[in-house]
């Protein structure tokens, strides 16, 4: 796993409140609390499962001619498959066995194994997931209900307040950790690749580590508030300096990740800059603060609303906009269709206006099936394929030795029925593939070349 970006942080020292006056009664708040973390850790049992991945990488092997010639004229000695495996942690979010965990969990893995607390082991599918935010959606097939973990309300969490993380760290499962929350929406933490582009972390000194990612951050009530994901460290140890996800934030993408099998992000059309001292006196401000528009894409909610070339952004929705990660991050969180009030500066003076966010067209479905990634259908692409009506949804890709590619599925295959059932749609295709498991044969009624057939899918190994 990344070593700035895969996990939570390092155990604090332990906070205690100042000792009661002489002869005052103890708080009450604190005689709960022993009960409350081992009430949470009880709860936690039922819901928080260790996750396994594995990655079977192929690589070619050398042979003498190679070594000592440059090439081989035999074609070198073979191939050999090298197997890497990773630990991490989720939470299950739905009875039927829907699973929180994050992206860089599952990231490039062949097969992702859960484990839940009574030891049972099961192989999951991954419904969707999304680097953007460093989140991902499995799911395990059941017969029996879960029990879902509680989600709790980040927006109401507080700095101070206590903060318990529990997880799979290096292996031992079910750990449970308390510290205190240490700051609320830090932004522009990690940099570079592989680091989240949303980014509004809760800081917490709860004690994480490697294997904790994707386990809750809960509450003193055991309700979630976060999602275990990263550290701050010089050495790749953990040092006290740990960041979750708030579930707030998480409660937001997740319908994107079950329909389209990744996060969509409203869009606004305009790009900014940060500001620094130099720049701000010139625009006539008291200090470096807002972030600066640079360009303002003709036609967008952002032009639309009057927004324009170095206009300074202070504030949305009453909350400042210290840098443009900030604001972007205040962006993805904002509900398409919903107005945003900016507080602007122009001219030498502030301004107030209102936007709509428009959501970015999705033209493809990464969450892959099989192997196959679709994209919706649509009056020109059916009359192109000879369809008579708008049906089903099409094959944008299938990936390289995946089920799909193994039976023989092409791009520019129209999908129809899945089991017998109709598929209407990305919503449609989206459904019946989270209701079908992989692990049992599918039959899927396609049209290729203006000729319908029925294809069984195998079962995964």
């Amino acid at each position: 796993m990344r070593a700035l970006i895969l996990i939570l942080c390092l155990s604090g020292a332990p906070l205690c409140a100042d000792p009661a006056p002489a002869g005052a009664e103890p708080s009450p708040a604190l005689l709960r609390a022993a009960d409350d973390f081992s009430q949470v850790a009880e709860q936690a049992d039922a819901w928080v499962v260790n996750i396994s991945t594995t990655q079977y990488i192929r690589q070619r092997i050398g042979s003498f001619w190679e070594d000592f010639y440059g090439y081989d004229p035999f074609g070198g000695a073979g191939t050999r498959t090298l197997k890497r495996q990773s630990l991490g942690s989720g939470f299950i979010l739905t009875a039927d066995g829907e699973i929180l965990t994050n992206a860089h969990v599952v990231e490039g893995a062949d097969e992702v194994m859960v484990r839940l607390k009574d030891g049972t082991e099961a192989k999951a599918q991954v419904l969707g997931q999304d680097t953007n935010v460093d989140l991902a959606l499995i799911k395990i097939h059941t017969d029996k209900p879960l029990a879902p973990a509680k989600l709790g309300d980040s927006d109401a969490v507080r700095v101070g307040q206590w903060a318990i993380a529990i997880g799979n760290p290096f292996g031992f499962d079910h750990s449970l950790t308390v510290g205190v929350i240490s700051a609320k929406e830090r932004t522009n933490i990690f940099q570079g690749e592989g680091a989240a582009k949303y980014q509004n972390y809760l800081q917490t000194d709860a004690s994480i580590n490697h294997g904790n990612s994707g386990g809750p951050l809960c509450d003193i009530h055991g309700a979630v508030i976060g999602m275990n994901t990263a550290i701050s460290t010089p050495n790749d140890g953990s040092i006290g300096i740990g960041f979750a996800i708030p579930i707030n934030f998480i409660k937001r993408s997740i319908p994107d990740l079950r329909r389209l099998g990744k996060v969509v992000a409203p869009k606004l059309g305009f790009f900014t800059q940060d500001l620094d001292a130099r720049l701000a006196a010139a625009l006539k401000l008291d200090k470096p603060q807002g972030v600066l528009v640079t360009d303002v894409a003709e036609g967008g909610p952002a032009a639309l609303a009057g927004l324009k070339r170095g206009d300074v952004i202070l504030s949305m929705n009453n909350r400042e906009t210290p840098s443009s990660a900030d604001l972007r991050t205040r962006i993805y969180e904002a509900q398409p269709g919903a107005s945003l009030s900016l507080q602007i500066w122009r001219d030498g003076k502030a301004e107030s206006l209102t936007m709509t966010p428009a959501q970015l067209t999705a033209t493809a479905a990464p969450r892959l099936w099989h192997g196959l990634a679709v994209v919706e259908n649509n009056p020109a692409e059916a009359s192109q394929r000879g369809l008579a009506v708008v049906q089903g949804v099409i094959v944008a890709s299938v990936a390289s030795n995946s089920t799909a590619d193994r039976i023989g599925m092409r791009p520019g295959d129209v999908l129809v029925e899945l089991d017998q059932k109709r598929i209407v749609g990305l919503d449609g295709w989206a459904t019946l593939t989270h209701q079908a498991t992989e692990d049992q044969d599918a039959v899927l009624l396609l049209v290729r070349n203006r000729q319908s057939a029925y294809v069984v899918v195998p079962a995964e190994p």
